[in-house]
C-alpha cells in the first residue's frame, strides 16, 4: 500500500516521498501548520476504539476507523494560516481543523493555539460522566479565552475558525465556530454537517441566495462569529452517527470554496486509502485555483 502511495504522490506532484517526515504515535499527531504537500506523506492511522468495559457490547462492537490529514498553501497565499490535529485517546478519538486570520502571522497563530487548547483540554479530560457535547462546548471555550489572552498579549485582532469532531460510542459529536466545515457521506450521498457563521449562509437561509450565489459572493468570506471575537463564543453542535462504510470530512474553506460536494463526494468515496484521498482533494482545489489555504482531515468508518 505505502509504494502505491508514494507511485501516486510522486506521478501527481513530482515529489519522492519519505515516509520518516512525520511521526505517527498511539497518541497521535501534534498539531500542524504546514507550508508545502508533504504533509501527504504521514501514513495514515488506523485504529479500533477500545469502550469502557461496563459499554463494552460483544454483539455490535465499536466501528474501526482509518484517518489522514493535510494541509497545503494554495496557489495564491504565501503562507499557511490553517492547522489541524489528530489524536487518538484509546476509547476516544479527536479531529480538529482551524482557518486563522488577522495578517502577519497572527492567523497562523491563532489557528495553532486553538488547536493546541483542544487538544489539551479533551486529552486531560478525566470526568468520565461528562457527555461528549459539553467536552467539546468546554474546550472550545478553553480555545477562545487562549487566543483572546495571545490576542491581548500582541495587540492583535487575530482570530480563527475551529471545527472539532470528538468520536466516541458509535458516534461523531461535532462542534464549529466560523465556517470550517464537517461532511459526513453515506449510500452515495454527501451532508454538510455544519452551518456557517457567515453573512451569506444567513442569506440562503432566508432564501435570499442561492447556493451558487453564495459561492461566488464577494462577502462570502465575512464572518460574524470566530474563535477570539468575543469574551465567550456559542459553537454550533452536532451528532452524527457512524455507521459502516461512512467517511467523515473536516475541512476549511480552502477546500470547500473550491471544490463541490458532489466531487468531494466522489474524491472522498471512491478511494479507500485516505491519504490518497487527502491528497486528490488537495490537487482539485488547487487545480480549480488554490486562491485559499486547504486543509481536510479525513476519516473513513470500516
Amino acid at each position: 500500500m505505502m509504494q502505491r502511495i508514494a507511485n501516486f504522490v510522486k506521478a501527481l506532484f513530482g515529489m519522492e516521498t519519505s515516509w520518516s517526515i512525520m511521526t505517527l504515535s498511539r497518541v497521535g499527531i501534534d498539531p500542524v501548520t504546514a507550508r508545502s504537500l508533504t504533509q501527504v506523506l504521514q501514513p495514515a492511522h488506523t485504529i479500533r476504539l477500545r469502550p469502557e468495559p461496563a459499554e463494552e457490547d460483544p454483539a455490535t462492537g465499536v466501528p474501526g476507523l482509518l484517518w489522514h490529514g493535510i494541509t497545503d498553501t494554495g496557489l495564491v497565499r504565501d503562507h499557511n494560516e490553517d492547522s489541524f490535529s489528530l489524536l487518538d485517546l484509546g476509547n476516544r478519538a479527536l479531529f480538529v481543523v482551524a482557518d486563522g486570520m488577522g495578517g502577519h502571522d497572527a492567523g497562523e497563530v491563532a489557528s495553532r493555539i486553538a488547536v493546541d487548547a483542544v487538544r489539551r483540554k479533551v486529552r486531560n479530560d478525566t470526568t468520565t460522566n461528562e457527555a461528549p457535547l459539553t467536552t467539546l462546548e468546554r474546550a472550545v471555550q478553553q480555545a477562545n479565552t487562549e487566543v483572546r489572552r495571545e490576542a491581548a498579549r500582541k495587540g492583535s485582532n487575530m482570530g480563527t475558525t475551529l471545527c472539532v469532531a470528538l468520536v466516541t460510542d458509535g458516534a461523531a459529536y461535532i462542534g464549529s465556530v466560523g465556517d470550517s466545515r464537517a461532511y459526513w457521506m453515506e449510500n452515495g450521498s454527501i451532508s454538510q454537517v455544519t452551518e456557517d457563521h457567515s453573512l451569506v449562509a444567513k442569506l440562503v437561509a432566508a432564501g435570499k441566495l442561492s447556493q451558487q450565489e453564495a459561492r461566488n459572493h464577494t462577502r462570502s468570506n465575512l464572518l460574524y462569529r470566530t474563535i477570539g471575537s468575543d469574551e465567550t463564543v456559542k459553537a454550533g453542535m452536532f451528532r452524527v452517527e457512524l455507521k459502516k462504510g461512512g467517511t467523515l470530512l473536516l475541512c476549511t474553506d480552502g477546500l470547500w470554496g473550491e471544490v463541490d460536494e458532489e466531487e468531494i463526494r466522489r474524491i472522498c468515496t471512491e478511494e479507500p486509502y485516505t491519504e490518497i484521498v487527502c491528497a486528490r482533494l488537495v490537487q482539485r482545489a488547487n487545480a480549480n485555483g488554490g486562491k485559499d489555504n486547504i486543509t481536510a482531515v479525513v476519516v473513513k468508518v470500516l
